[in-house]
């Protein structure tokens, strides 16, 4: 006996694929069985298959992420569905477009003890867009109704802010669709609307900013693309640029880039008195709280409010780079005076980087930021960095290059980032991946698309045997015994081993000059490469970064 799902998940499968989505990740399972089978006859939506649900939706989270397209994200009922959550957290903060499609148990099994079923109602809470718990039966003339929801889910995932959206399918026994052919997509198209500036908004921003003496503007992660040739008009002004290394412009020679060491020392600098903001919070928090007393000007797609400062602010709601090139478009040139200080202080900062680097040991990680530019180049591909020590770190030595960087830093994860990078890797054909021992170690079975699909990842492992974070928290104070226990985790994991169960080319390396070697070796290879580096010790790390930011 066959149950009656073709028309109904056909029509919704064409649609999503009329709707945009090329891509579907599939974590398999039973109850998934129908949306596997006739997501597989989609010629037009490529599947990818994974071993684990949790590896699943970080890989479906680099793939939206890079190719800017709502992916399809499935699974079977129960705990897969829960593990899917911190992908989906940091999809939502992050403002990237998945289309989470759980398997269900029917109705009449719910809260009945049957077996691998969990409470999937609202399962994501707040955290997705958009919910729908699609029928259990289906008959003749519900196909425009799955047709309606294909639709709505990818223009509600790609309506800014984009995000996840979360539809659940409870499905009865047969589970095996009925012979057929490809059914069609009903609807047309859902256009999302055009948020052009608001004239009273930009009048607004104008007058702050004509009133303010040291008005500066921050570049923060996601920043588009499209605002990189605004860099050097804002420069042009009189108008001080801070670039955070996950902005997607870049970091233009004319941006500020190394604030995060003069800035350790603010007071030696005048505040701002005006902020600039696009895309979300900066990494450095030293520039963070240099810039709290400053009134900030927002510019942000409408329902994306992201300010946790409680600065006296205005939001300017609509497309961010048409809001700030308009506001820039009626603006005379400033006092250059605040931006040549800001510049010395950015030389200054620069020598003090080389000095220091010069008498820090050869197998501190510093070394490696402040030369990235001449080891990886955007023609090699982008770049994924994790969210702890390494995003710090690019944030104090990368200083300038186009390199595009991604990073997960909408929740601030370690989770996921072995699958996050293979994603990226998916759109792009390569990635390199910049990840500390435990954030590798946290997702190794993300290797496995690599393996499977022939995908191209770099990943470089800074070893320092545990959690360098800690050494510059308040939890470093503590007892030696107590801190390594609860906050230093060092551990003895020989990744070498990783690298035979996936078939990756590895490399251990112990100083810089052997890390330059292997990494120009590896560089030139295909597939999955893995070069470790047993870098400075972190309590050694730390010491060199206190002489960095001239602390005691």
């Amino acid at each position: 006996m066959t149950s009656p799902l073709r028309p109904y998940l056909g029509h919704f499968f064409s649609q999503l694929a009329q709707s945009g989505v090329q891509d579907a990740v599939i974590a398999p399972g039973s109850r998934s069985t129908p949306l596997a089978l006739l997501l597989r006859e989609m010629p037009r939506i490529r599947m990818i298959v994974a071993l684990d649900e949790r590896s699943a939706a970080f890989f479906a989270l680099g793939l939206a992420k890079a190719s800017g397209r709502p992916v399809a994200l499935v699974c079977t009922s129960g705990t897969a569905a829960a593990n899917f959550f911190p992908a989906i957290a940091e999809a939502a903060l992050s403002r990237v477009p998945l289309i989470v499609l759980t398997a269900d148990r029917p109705r009449e099994s719910r809260d009945v003890g049957a077996a691998q079923t969990i409470n999937q109602v609202n399962l994501y809470g707040s955290h997705v867009k958009w919910f729908q718990d699609l029928p259990s039966s289906y008959h003749s003339g519900l196909e425009r109704h799955a047709a309606q929801v294909a639709a709505r889910a990818a223009h509600c995932a790609l309506s800014h802010p984009q995000g996840p959206v979360h539809l659940n399918f409870p499905l009865r026994e047969p589970l095996l669709p009925e012979a057929g052919g490809p059914t069609p997509a009903l609807m047309g198209p859902y256009f999302a609307p055009v948020h052009q500036p608001n004239p009273a908004g930009i009048a607004a921003a104008q007058g702050w900013l004509s009133d303010a003496r040291r008005a500066v503007l921050l570049l923060g992660p996601e920043t588009p693309e499209a605002a990189r040739p605004l860099i050097d008009v804002a420069r042009s002004r009189g108008l001080p640029v801070f670039v955070d290394p996950l902005s997607r412009t870049g970091r233009e020679k004319s941006a500020l880039t190394a604030y995060d060491v003069f800035l350790r020392e603010s007071s030696t600098i005048p505040e701002p008195d005006l902020v600039i903001r696009l895309g979300s919070s900066m990494t450095s928090k030293a520039l963070t709280l240099w810039c709290r007393q400053a009134r900030l000007i927002l510019l942000d797609w409408p329902l994306g409010f992201r300010e946790p400062e409680h600065q006296t602010s205005l939001l300017l709601e609509g497309n961010p780079v048409s809001s700030l090139k308009t506001i820039m478009e009626g603006m005379t040139a400033r006092d250059p005076r605040y931006l040549r200080q800001l510049d010395k202080a950015e030389d200054a900062a620069e020598t003090r980087i080389r000095m220091v680097l010069e008498t820090s040991p050869n197998h501190f990680e510093g070394h490696f930021y402040h030369d990235l530019t001449t080891l990886w180049d955007s023609e090699h591909g982008p770049l994924l960095t994790a969210s702890s020590m390494p995003v710090r770190d690019f944030d104090t030595f990368y200083r300038h290059g186009s390199l595009l960087i991604y990073g997960n830093r909408g929740a601030n994860g370690i989770d996921g980032l072995v699958s996050t990078a293979l994603g990226i890797s998916a759109h792009h054909g390569d990635v390199l991946a910049v990840l500390g021992d435990l954030a590798f170690h946290h997702d190794l079975t993300g290797l496995f698309f690599g393996q499977k699909y022939g995908l191209n990842a770099f990943i470089v492992v800074l070893n320092n045997q545990g959690g360098a974070i800690f050494s510059y928290l308040p939890q470093s104070q503590l007892e030696s015994d107590v801190f390594e226990e609860l906050f230093g985790t060092p551990h003895q994991v020989d990744f070498s081993g990783a690298a035979t169960l996936y078939g990756a080319a590895f490399r251990r390396v112990h100083t810089y000059p052997q890390f330059q070697a292997a990494f120009r070796e590896l560089r030139e290879k295909t597939g999955l490469r893995i070069l470790e580096w047993h870098t400075t010790p972190r309590d050694e790390s730390a010491r060199v970064h206190r002489q960095l930011y001239q602390e005691p």
